[in-house]
């Protein structure tokens, strides 16, 4: 049974590990009687160690009599990153990459190893571009692969910032196939939104996305890409594009592939699209204004200059390259 081994220094963040130890050890009615993994605890030393809310916890290993076969090596953050005690852990943690091990590091352990440059290679994140800077200095030179998540994975390094507590935990789970990906997300759910939510009855559908029919791929990723930072995967070639923004997911498939697919002929729009719109708010009457710019700027058609209405929303509405309707609108004054 390969072993889980936890890095812990004096101060750790209690709450960065618990997700994910507890899921190692325990199902959903108590702990597993065989579980695939054993969690262990590695120090500086043999000596207790104590959290930021002030547990101690004895270590199993120190870093110097650690196993030199385990399934994972784990960092968890808090203030001890920023002392003395990382010069011994950095020797270990270049091993676990050398030999291809699961590395996974959170809060200020991933600033540690921007700033040991060991994010140089992968994609990453971490408590904000900013404090990977202040930390890394010199080291670290990979900004251009820096993403805005809670935890990224690439590989076998996983990265979080210090509130994605849960979101390392199962980006790790995952990479361990500690148990299947349903169950894995069914425990993620259930402490990040609780027992209520959870099960809630489930509704006869969930909302998935809206598509749009393009006459040209490439000019509609680059409207909504430009306009309204959508974000996309897209490799340029494949007919389905996905494209996100925020919580919006925008997927485009051209006409003509459509009609091949479905084996019928279709009549579209000559001009702007009267018949659905996709509505996008913004905090303030001024942003309205200079979102329908930006979007004037970025190639759409104005539609309807922007305008305070008697409900009390300012709002402006512009086609995009295809004449799809864009409503810009905010209900704040200011």
């Amino acid at each position: 049974m390969k072993e889980i081994l936890y890095v812990l220094l004096d101060s750790f963040a209690d709450h960065e590990m618990v997700f994910l130890s507890q899921a190692i050890n325990a199902g959903e009615t108590g702990p597993i009687a065989n579980p695939k993994y054993v969690n262990r605890v590695v120090g500086t030393s043999m000596e207790p160690i104590r959290s930021i809310g002030g547990v101690r916890v004895m270590p199993d290993y120190t870093l110097q009599n650690m196993p030199s076969d385990y399934a994972a090596l784990v960092l968890i953050g808090g203030y001890g990153w920023l002392t003395d005690a990382t010069e011994a852990v950095g020797p270990v943690v270049r091993a676990a990459m050398d030999q291809g091990r699961l590395v996974g590091a959170i809060c200020n352990a991933a600033s540690w190893m921007a700033g040991q440059g060991l994010l140089n290679n992968i994609r990453h994140t971490g408590n904000g571009l900013e404090q990977l800077r202040q930390w890394g200095g010199g080291n670290y030179t990979n900004e251009a692969q820096y993403v805005n998540e809670q935890a990224v994975a690439d590989g076998n390094i996983v990265t979080a910032n210090g509130s994605a507590h849960l979101e390392f935990a199962r980006k790790m789970l995952l990479l361990l196939k500690n148990d299947t990906p349903e169950m894995i997300d069914r425990y993620y759910t259930f402490n990040k939104e609780g027992f209520v939510k959870l099960f809630a009855p489930q509704p006869r559908f969930r909302f998935n996305t809206v598509g749009l029919f393009t006459r040209d791929n490439k000019a509609i990723v680059d409207f909504y890409t430009r306009a309204f930072g959508f974000t996309t995967d897209w490799d340029g070639i494949q007919p389905n594009v996905e494209m996100w923004l925020g919580d919006i997911r925008l997927i485009l498939f051209p006409r003509d592939a459509f009609a091949q697919m479905v084996s019928r002929k279709f009549e579209y729009t000559d001009g702007e699209n009267g018949t659905v719109e996709l509505a996008l708010d913004v905090p303030t009457f001024a942003d309205v204004d200079r979102e329908y710019r930006t979007a004037i700027e970025c190639g759409a058609k104005s539609v309807l200059e922007p305008t305070t209405e008697p409900w009390g929303q300012r709002t402006c509405y512009v086609a995009d390259p295809d004449g799809n309707l864009i409503e810009i609108g905010s209900f704040v004054e200011g």
